[in-house]
């Protein structure tokens, strides 16, 4: 970022830049220059609501299927691991679905074949070749592809693979390409090199910080051969600033400014006349190349035939219209959100106009699966009451049977055992299409839990819910933020004492019960949502369900989240009714524990008809550093629920909740004490999950 303050400078007193050599960021400001973008320009497209998606750990959430979304929700820490080639992990820290967008959108004129010399200030981009252990200095092509492939800092991006070659960042052995200058024939070279650091204290504590100085190291001693070779050389200071500080690109700009400032004597040698001046800067304007015109055609280039069709189908109607990057932005998230494949796209022009692009979008699979499986674990935790702690597995076969299907199997472990199957087929006679998909999932569904009884707050028994069974569902999903599901399941269930005496007997049967649910999502987070509404509706009829009276039953559970500068407020609220009919115990719903009346112990209520409203306060207090950007709270919240039961007293609860809640890589972490009425206190523990 300091570079944009050095060319500002150069700007300023008339000093021509005539051709340009980067390497990783500086091929990136360098091309962007180079490209006909002014000083301002660059000030404005590297902000930080552009480095925000740039730097991204993963796809946004709103970016997934609507199947991911609930895989998110489910697992908000999981640790994705592919198992097509045995075990392996990702090989980069952050995804590159946002800087492949970013440098697509800058760089829609130059993704031909470009001459990089034609260009309005002559390029060349450095990158390292993996494969012959050599820098590569890219002089034309696709500028997009060569930036990318000069800025794959190993470890933070995955290398850039083209034409069966993997690249990764320049700076790996040549970090300063004063040598390519003066192989185009520079008279002088001018170059901005930044200093490395003195060792800070704790820098050297950990394997971290041992790995990256030494590669800082290997980095200087590389540029300082190259110093040597520049006529003047602009230093500038960054002390102050950290490796988290990229987005301060107006700070940096004025360190660089003020290093050239500093080399102004020896500079200054170089500025024209203001006519010279003029000229030159005409010259480098006539050479930028226009607006792209309509789109020519769309090629898609995929693995399979399906999936061809598909990603045609969904392309189709750009064609004829102007280029909007946003929109084929929006379709490749379409592709990639189930997690499966990768997908991009270049640009080509028709030769008989040069302005009119035709598109090839490009989708791939993912090297490390599928299968991939998804692993984490949840936790909550209450003073004097229960802690539920679970290791929880995710394990997905996509494509199997045929686009767009997949076998789906959660695996729960600890305080209780579940597993739940489903193969979700998307009907072949319907297909995909924008507005969304028919399909058909049947499941099975195994399940052990325990549940304590309580009586005035005193734990009096313990029961155990042993249930197996399956059903199918048929439905339909628009991929992003709806879903329907009509469906019927039968289970077998026992419920029994384990510990202790409820005064209950225990029940050994079976169950049958039909059900529609609804689920709509626009919520931006699957943690702590700043927008949107997440809602489920189910309504269903209980039958031949074993010591029990059929029921219809109506369940809802909705969030709504608003943003108001660093406050969120949060309305939640859900119910529940089987119609005041005497079901078993084994079907009644419960309230009780973390988010569901706080100041209760978990599962303390059991009922038939529910309700429970909790309006929540969160005020942001402190954010993690980009890419993390996550966020610490303090928050507030009340709760008033009610449960009801036939020939019981119905139960009325308020609770207040109060205390930290924080975004982390290992999902929300939440410590607060809640306050009840009737003498009920408890300090919550959460970790993963919103519960």
């Amino acid at each position: 970022m300091s570079e944009i303050g050095a060319l500002e400078w150069f700007e300023e007193h008339h000093i021509p830049v005539d051709m340009i050599a980067g390497t990783s960021m500086g091929c990136m400001v360098g091309a962007l220059y180079s490209s006909g973008k002014t000083i301002d320009d660059l000030k404005r497209v590297m902000d930080d609501g552009v480095f925000n998606s740039v730097f991204r750990f993963q796809s946004s959430f709103q970016s997934r299927s609507f199947r991911r979304r609930e895989d998110s929700r489910d697992l908000p820490n999981a640790l994705t691991i592919g198992l097509r080639h045995g075990v392996s992990f990702r090989n980069s820290l952050l995804t590159d679905q946002g800087l492949n967008a970013f440098l697509d959108r800058q760089f829609l004129r130059y993704s031909d074949q470009t001459d990089f010399n034609s260009m309005p200030i002559p390029l060349r981009c450095l990158a390292t070749d993996l494969n012959d252990a050599k820098t590569v200095t890219f002089a034309r092509g696709s500028l997009p592809d060569a930036v990318r492939a000069s800025v794959s800092l190993p470890g933070i991006y995955r290398p850039f693979a083209m034409n069966g070659h993997e690249y990764v960042d320049g700076g790996v052995l040549e970090n300063l390409p004063t040598q390519t200058i003066h192989t185009m024939k520079a008279d002088v070279v001018l170059a901005v090199s930044l200093p490395l650091s003195p060792v800070g204290k704790g820098d050297l504590d950990s394997i971290v910080g041992v790995l990256q100085r030494s590669f800082s190291v290997a980095i200087e001693d590389s540029e300082a051969r190259s110093r040597k070779l520049a006529d003047v050389v602009m230093t500038p200071d960054i002390s102050g600033f950290g490796a988290a500080d990229y987005l301060k690109t107006i700070d940096l700009a004025k360190r660089g400014y003020a290093a050239a400032e500093a080399q102004k004597a020896a500079l200054l040698k170089y500025t024209l006349p203001d006519d010279q001046w003029a000229d030159y800067v005409a010259e480098r304007q006539a050479r930028r190349r226009g607006p792209a015109g309509t789109i020519l055609r769309v090629r898609v280039k995929s693995p399979n035939k399906d999936l061809t069709r598909a990603v045609e189908r969904s392309f189709q109607p750009l064609i004829g219209q102007p280029v909007n990057t946003t929109k084929i932005d929006g379709l490749l998230d379409e592709v990639r959100g189930d997690g499966r494949y990768d997908a991009d796209y270049s640009v080509s022009y028709d030769p008989a106009s040069e302005t009119q692009p035709s598109i090839l979008v490009t989708v791939a699979d993912k090297k490390m699966g599928p299968p991939f499986l998804l692993v984490g674990a949840n936790v909550e935790a209450q003073t004097g009451g229960v802690t539920r702690a679970t290791l929880e597995g995710i394990l997905l076969d996509q494509d199997l049977g045929g686009y767009g299907s997949e076998l789906r199997t959660h695996i729960k472990a600890g305080f209780l055992t579940e597993l739940n199957s489903e193969y979700y087929r998307a009907l072949p006679a319907f297909g995909t299409s924008h507005s969304g998909r028919l399909f058909a999932a049947p499941r099975i569904d195994l399940l052990r839990e325990p549940f304590y009884i309580y009586q005035n707050q005193r734990r009096i028994a313990e029961r155990q819910l042993e249930n197996g069974g399956g059903g199918v569902d048929i439905g339909w999903s628009n991929k992003g933020s709806r879903e329907f599901r009509l469906g019927w399941e039968m289970a077998g269930i026992r419920w029994e004492s384990v510990v202790g005496t409820d005064g209950r007997p225990d029940i050994s049967g079976s169950m049958q019960r039909v059900r529609a649910q609804y689920i709509y999502d626009n919520e931006d987070r699957a943690l702590v949502p700043q927008f949107g509404l997440h809602s489920v509706t189910r309504v269903g009829y209980l039958y031949n369900a074993t010591e029990s009276e059929n029921a219809p039953e109506i369940t809802t559970n909705n969030t709504y989240a608003h943003q108001v500068g660093k406050n969120l407020f949060v309305m939640g609220g859900q119910a529940g009714t089987l119609f005041n009919r005497n079901v078993a115990e084994p079907f009644r719903f419960t309230l009780g524990g973390p988010l569901k009346l706080s100041a209760s112990a978990i599962d303390e209520y059991r009922g038939t008809d529910y309700y429970l409203l909790q309006p929540s306060f969160l005020r942001r207090i402190a954010t993690l550093p980009p890419p993390l950007g996550q966020s610490i709270y303090l928050g507030l919240s009340y709760e008033a629920g009610q449960m009801y039961a036939p020939h019981t007293p119905t139960i009325t609860r308020q609770n207040v909740l109060f205390g930290i809640v924080a975004e982390t890589p290992l999902g929300i972490v939440t410590l607060a004490p809640a306050i009840g009425d009737g003498g009920h206190r408890k300090f919550v523990f959460t970790l993963g999950r919103f519960f």
